[in-house]
């Protein structure tokens, strides 16, 4: 008699239990305090949200949070870079509350605009901050060709954005827990819509 082979089924993944959960609740919530409080100057807070993107991708890739000194290196040399990152930010914002309460001509047509190319701006961001926390060594080029040649890779980043915002607006105490968060989301998003790997850089600041 010859052997019959039949199929085989593929063992189930291992999946975490509650505790692997809740321990990476645990740290992205601390993750988002310290950013939170990085960041309360404003000016430095894209330089928060890129030691942050580091802390988030180690602890994605390695389930262990990184050590002190490689994200408090990767905040001093964002500082200086980050700041007309925050006033270009803070500019587009005014901007939108002066379109919405009518303080400049335009109307609604302009707002809605407005508010589009803000949202594919805001997701651009989040790719670069995803790139850096990759530690890639020319993140916004990166980030520039996934957002063209996947414009969803860009988009969906910014509807989690723009559900993290309104949710902070709406319950400002959960602040630095939303940010934790949605840096971890922005991470997923970009593995699962931009799958392929940036050039990374020379020397690792993880």
């Amino acid at each position: 008699m010859t052997d019959l082979r039949w199929p085989v089924d593929e063992e189930p993944r291992t999946r975490p239990d509650w505790r692997e959960r809740f321990a990476l609740g645990t740290d992205l919530a601390l993750i988002g305090i310290v950013v939170t409080v990085a960041g309360l100057p404003l000016l430095t807070l894209p330089a928060a949200l890129a030691a942050g993107s580091v802390a988030v991708h180690h602890r994605y890739t390695t389930g262990r949070l990184p050590g002190f000194r490689p994200l408090l290196r990767r905040f001093g040399r964002t500082l200086l870079p980050g700041i007309p990152f925050a006033v270009a930010a803070a500019l587009l914002l005014l901007d939108l509350v002066a379109l919405s309460r009518g303080w400049v001509p335009g109307g609604a047509p302009v707002l809605v605009l407005t508010t589009a190319i803000v949202a594919w701006l805001a997701g651009a961001a989040t790719l670069i901050l995803v790139g850096v926390g990759r530690d890639t060594t020319a993140p916004a080029s990166w980030a520039w060709q996934q957002a063209t040649a996947r414009p969803w890779s860009a988009l969906a980043p910014a509807l989690a954005g723009a559900l993290a915002f309104f949710l902070a607006l709406s319950m400002p105490a959960t602040i630095p827990l939303v940010i934790g968060f949605h840096l971890f989301a922005a991470h997923v998003i970009s593995d699962r819509l931009a799958p392929s790997s940036p050039p990374t850089g020379t020397g690792h600041q993880r």
